[in-house]
């Protein structure tokens, strides 16, 4: 970016700074209340919901239809959203297999 105003670049710097420290306080003050933030309970969510297809594949379509719809309405490909699941739900169930839990097959 190209600054001919000097007062702009202070400008924006400012601004800049100012957001910084709202966007620090705004996480300084979830952390000392323990309030999840939105990615917090989305990975929570996520990582219960790879339990499921681990332990009883077939309980988990209607969910899954679900998971895949909720992406392909965000922008998302359909096929490649479908590869994504999986690819995680085979990782958890390769790590259960590790820890000696018992793991459906897809």
């Amino acid at each position: 970016m190209d600054w001919h105003d000097q007062q702009d670049l202070a400008r924006y710097r400012r601004r800049k700074r100012k957001q910084q420290d709202y966007q620090a306080n705004y996480r300084a003050k979830l952390a000392e209340a323990k309030t999840p933030e939105r990615d917090d309970v989305s990975a929570v969510l996520m990582a219960a919901y790879l339990d499921v297809p681990v332990l009883d594949s077939k309980s988990v379509v209607v969910i899954s239809g679900r998971l895949v719809d909720g992406l392909v309405a965000r922008g998302y490909d359909r096929h490649a959203s479908k590869d994504r699941i999986r690819a995680m739900a085979r990782r958890v169930q390769t790590q259960m297999q590790a820890k000696g839990k018992p793991a459906a097959r897809e």
